[in-house]
Formats: C-alpha cells, sequence, structure tokens
C-alpha cells in the first residue's frame, strides 16, 4: 500500500536473498550426506579419492558458506530497510488524515487522544514487524520446506515417501501454537491499550488527579487493569510450553525413519550418510513448514490493521481543510451574522442547542455572549469557524456565506483563546508564531502586549526564547 519503487526493489531483493536462504540448507544435507558416505565407505578410505572427495566437498562448504552470508544480509537488510520506510510513511499519511478529519468525526469515532496515539504508533508497528521479520522467515521456511522435500526424494525416494505423512506431526505443533498465541497476544494488547488509557488520561488532567488526592485510586485502577495482561501472559507461556513440547515428536520419528533407514541400508544397497540427510530433511523441513504456516496469522492482523489505517487515509471528510476551493476576500470587514441556525452535536443529536438561532455581530466592535454552561456559547465560536457545520440556516462572514469560503483561509482570519488554553512544548515566541506563520519578531511582541503577557514574558530569564516544558504544555 505504501510502497515506492525503490521499495518494490528492496522486497524484490529481499524476496530472493529469503528463498536462497531457505534453499541453501538442503544442499547442506546433500554434501553432508555425501561426505558421511565418503567416510563410511571402507574401500575408499586408504585411497587418494577418499582425500580428493573430502577436500572438493569442503571446498563447496565454503562456498555455500559465502552464499549463506550474502543471502541472510540481503533479506535482513532489504526487508528492514522497507519495512521502516513503509512505516515511516504509513504513519505520515495516517497523521495526516487524522488531522484532516472534521471534529464531529473526533465526537463519534474517536473516544480519547490516547485511541489515535495508540492506531498510528501499535498499528504502524504490527505492519513493520510482519513486513521486516514475519514475511521474510515465512519465505525462508516454505523454501527450506520445499527443498529440504526435493533433496530428500531426490537421495532416497522410498524413504522419503515414507516419511512424508509424518509432516503432519511436525505442522500441528506449530499451528497450535501460531493460533492460540496470536489470539492470546490480541488480548493483551486490548488490556494493554485499556492500562494505557488510564495512563494517559490521569498524567493530561494531572492537576485534577492531584486536587482530588485521586493518586492512589489512580494506581489501584492501573493496577487492576494490569492484572488481566498478567493473566493472559501465564496463558500465553503455557501455550508457548506445550508448543514447544510438542516438537519431541520428531524423536518417535527418527526411531522409525531409522529403523526403516536400517532396513534399506541392509537390503537395497543404500548407505547411511545418505538415510541421515534424509531423515534430517524430513524432520528439519518439516519443522519449518509449521513455523511458516504459524505466520500466516500474523499477516491476518497486519491486514486487519493496514485496513483500519487505510479507512481514515481514504476517509473525505465533510468539512475538508485540504480543500482549496471557495472564496478569498480581498478585504475583511468582520461583520458576522447567524440568520435562524439551527444545531445538534452529531454525538448527540436528539439535544437540540440552536433553533432558530439569529445574531447580528457588527464589524469592528466587541461582543459578550453571556449564559449558563451548556447554553451554546462556545457552539457559537466553534460554528463560526467551520468545526461544524449547522443544520440549518446560514452563518454569513461580510454577507457571504462561510460555506462558500476557502476553510483555511477563513480559519486564518480569527484568533481563538479557549476557555483552558494549550501550549506546545516549544518556545514561547513559536507559540505566538502559530497564529501567523510569517510573523515578524515585532508582530511577536505586539501580539503580546495586545494580551498583556509582554511584561510578564520580559521578566523571564530567556524572555520569548524561554522553553515551555511539557509539564506546563499539559
Amino acid at each position: 500500500m505504501h510502497a515506492d519503487g525503490v521499495d518494490k526493489l528492496l522486497m524484490t531483493l529481499g524476496f530472493l536473498g529469503s528463498v536462497g536462504d531457505g534453499f541453501l540448507f538442503p544442499m547442506t544435507l546433500l554434501l553432508t550426506s555425501k561426505i558421511m558416505n565418503n567416510i563410511g565407505d571402507v574401500n575408499t578410505l586408504l585411497t587418494k579419492d577418499f582425500t580428493h572427495n573430502i577436500n572438493k566437498n569442503a571446498l563447496i562448504f565454503c562456498y555455500i558458506a559465502a552464499m549463506q552470508w550474502v543471502a541472510c544480509f540481503i533479506e535482513g537488510y532489504c526487508w528492514t530497510r522497507t519495512a521502516e520506510r513503509q512505516a515511516s510513511t504509513l504513519r505520515i499519511r495516517y497523521l495526516k488524515a487524522v488531522l484532516r478529519q472534521e471534529v464531529g468525526y473526533f465526537d463519534l469515532h474517536v473516544t480519547s487522544t490516547a485511541e489515535v496515539i495508540a492506531s498510528v504508533s501499535s498499528d504502524s508497528l504490527v505492519i513493520q514487524d510482519v513486513i521486516s521479520e514475519k514475511v521474510p522467515v515465512f519465505l525462508m521456511n516454505v523454501s527450506t520446506f520445499v527443498g529440504g522435500y526435493v533433496a530428500a526424494f531426490a537421495i532416497i525416494w522410498r524413504l522419503a515417501i515414507v516419511g512424508f505423512p509424518f509432516v503432519i506431526f511436525l505442522v500441528t505443533p506449530g499451528l497450535m501454537y501460531g493460533r492460540a498465541l496470536m489470539s492470546i497476544a490480541r488480548k493483551i494488547r486490548e488490556e494493554s491499550n485499556k492500562a494505557g488509557m488510564i495512563v494517559e488520561q490521569s498524567i493530561s488532567s494531572i492537576r485534577t488527579v492531584y486536587s482530588f488526592v485521586g493518586e492512589n485510586k489512580t494506581i489501584a485502577e492501573y493496577s487492576a487493569a494490569l492484572q488481566g495482561t498478567l493473566k493472559l501472559g501465564l496463558r500465553q507461556g503455557l501455550a508457548k510450553g506445550l508448543a514447544i513440547g510438542n516438537n519431541g515428536v520428531t524423536f518417535a520419528i527418527w526411531s522409525f525413519m531409522s529403523y526403516y533407514g536400517s532396513r534399506l541400508v541392509m537390503y537395497h544397497g543404500v548407505k547411511g550418510g545418505s538415510v541421515f540427510a534424509v531423515g534430517t530433511a524430513l524432520n528439519i523441513c518439516g519443522m519449518a513448514f509449521g513455523s511458516a504456516l504459524s505466520n500466516v496469522k500474523y499477516f491476518s492482523e497486519a491486514s486487519a490493521a493496514g485496513e483500519r489505517v487505510m479507512e481514515i487515509i481514504k476517509r473525505v471528510p465533510k468539512i475538508d481543510s485540504d480543500n482549496l476551493d471557495g472564496r478569498i476576500l480581498e478585504n475583511v470587514s468582520g461583520k458576522v451574522e447567524f440568520k435562524h441556525v439551527e444545531f445538534a452535536y452529531p454525538s448527540r443529536p436528539e439535544s437540540i442547542i440552536f433553533k432558530d438561532f439569529n445574531l447580528k455581530v457588527p464589524a469592528r466592535k466587541t461582543v459578550a455572549l453571556v449564559g449558563g454552561s451548556g447554553s451554546g456559547k462556545s457552539t457559537v465560536i466553534a460554528l463560526l469557524q467551520r468545526f461544524y457545520d449547522p443544520l440549518g440556516g446560514e452563518i454569513l462572514l461580510d454577507g457571504i456565506k462561510i460555506d462558500k469560503l476557502q476553510l483555511k483561509w477563513l480559519r486564518s482570519q480569527m484568533g481563538l483563546v479557549s476557555q483552558e488554553p494549550a501550549l506546545f512544548a516549544t518556545t514561547i515566541k513559536e507559540n505566538i508564531i502559530f497564529g501567523k506563520e510569517d510573523a515578524s519578531m515585532e508582530d511577536v511582541i505586539e501580539a503580546a502586549k495586545a494580551s498583556n503577557a509582554h511584561n510578564f514574558i520580559c521578566q523571564l530569564p530567556q524572555g520569548y526564547d524561554t522553553q515551555v516544558c511539557f509539564a506546563c504544555a499539559l
């Protein structure tokens, strides 16, 4: 979804490296069988052919070792590199898409900032982990399985046919482990998100926690949330132990292979080194296939995470801040008018906030809206800045409907200081410049004077270059 030309090249090279890494193990078994046959052949122990064959095979081993190094390097580097590149692109596109959504989307679909943070981090990490590790391991294991069984049939086809049905016993432990682990891991992630949301909400509202002496309550809630993760972790360890313990079936398969292989040696002239190589190929390559199938669950989880991310990326908001269509007024006097406005928040459609609301604000005049909590004072500003669109009626700026104006330009004409202002973790100067990116230092000072903050700022050790700490930003 997020790969460019460089990523496609890296994935192609990574694919070749993974397949090469998998096929080199069966090649090693072939050479091992030849060396063991040479050592076990009493007729050639005292001849020059024995030394020649051993040296020849040893040289081939050196070549295979070099090829293995190159294949493993390409496999590890290319998949890790493209995973990092694609995950970085995904995170940027996801965050850009989230910031593009209208406020109503967050009211309906996002319960807290922790959910957005968890999605941008956990979902992208799941996808990155699959691309960088699970995909190459899957390709390598499948290649090992195919190459191993091809080599086994090429060495002793009788023994390979007899041993082939036992692959089901080698695959089962890997499938059991993969299925159980994925289910438990998904539940652990959900429990961890619950605990993380408690921490995020407590830290972001730390003043409220302190004022109500809620430290112990927060710790108790966090500890209780972690109990679910603890129990699931114990189940995960049990599933892993059972799956690894079931790998002991390889000894039973080895015993049968040794018995039948010995019969082939005694009555069909098969050599012992070949029997060993076939038995090793059937056991280890069968286990490799089981490990490969266990990764399919990770692919499903990564696909689900990718769908969640792409759902946000492809979503076009009703109030699109990236839409550059609309009028831009050369001169703005500042006359604002609400005509017969009706409005209800998307999360509470049954609660009507405005019904036939009318308001005129003359240009260059100061107007105060007074009313009880929930009477709609902040809603007036939210509608004026087009955080929401009214259900009925119209809002005019200098006689023009605000939905006909370019959204970014409209919002750039206003400044908003909320009841609970937020400061970003940067300097005071840069916090002020957020309101006008091309502002000069004189503009910054003028704005500070207008808000009656200039004298206070000048008393700070570094003045306008004073860093706002993260705690202050909260």
